[in-house]
């Protein structure tokens, strides 16, 4: 597996709905290893939050003996946040704006 989100584009793209897709690979992971505590937004949990787009276009995803499946969506990570704190940030969402005048 390349990533957590190739493979869940692989089931976006095998028809399983954004939202079932989005909450197996949270929700339903995080029950699986039996971490209730994981895999959600309650109140007094740890702040893990991703914020992910799903991008439109022409993609193919191999699976583990090499046969491809192509697709016209993929998930891609826009920004982390671990413990509340930002660790990944593709495009700068949440920085200051540049400028030339900056000293």
């Amino acid at each position: 597996m390349k990533d957590m989100l190739n493979l869940m584009s692989k089931y976006l793209n095998m028809g399983m709905q954004t939202e079932d897709v989005i909450r197996c690979a949270t929700w339903g992971a995080a029950n699986a290893i039996k971490r209730p505590d994981l895999g959600n937004l309650s109140e007094g949990s740890v702040a893990d939050i991703a914020v992910i787009q799903v991008l439109q276009g022409n993609f193919g995803f191999l699976d583990a003996a090499g046969f491809k499946l192509k697709g016209d969506k993929k998930f891609q990570a826009e920004l982390t946040i671990r413990a509340g704190k930002i660790v990944w940030d593709l495009n700068g969402m949440a920085g200051v704006p540049w400028s030339k005048d900056l000293k």
